[in-house]
């Protein structure tokens, strides 16, 4: 057995930490704060980023399931006021389907009567 090679703990190896003057333990505490904090960044932009990768599919494809099923409906009035026209706006496939024509509710004839600055078709 070789005596002079001293193995982690050993009472020569903290004589020699002890040895150590305030400067070099001051010095290897703040390497050893400098890599950990390293260590600490690198994980964590590991997880932000495989985070992103993991989530952001799931929450694209929960987005486009609920757009796609999403219908908008338009109705205006025709030029007499009193019937209406029916129209939804598919977000799925983008497309503008005409639907029926049919009489207008009361207050939509109203709401223009009171207005005097109205749009009016052919009028100037």
């Amino acid at each position: 057995m070789n005596a002079a090679v001293p193995y982690a703990g050993s009472p020569m190896q903290a004589r020699k930490v002890a040895r150590l003057r305030p400067d070099e333990q001051r010095a290897k505490s703040a390497r050893v704060a400098i890599v950990i904090s390293l260590f600490f960044v690198l994980v964590i932009a590991a997880v932000l980023v495989g985070g992103r990768a993991v989530i952001d599919p799931l929450l694209q494809s929960a987005a486009a399931s609920r757009d796609a099923k999403r219908v908008g409906e338009i109705v205006y009035s025709m030029p007499d006021g009193m019937f209406c026209r029916h129209l939804s706006f598919d977000n799925g496939t983008s497309e503008l389907i005409e639907g029926a024509i049919d009489q207008c509710p009361n207050n939509v004839t109203k709401r223009r009567e009171k207005t005097p600055l109205s749009f009016a078709w052919g009028g100037r």
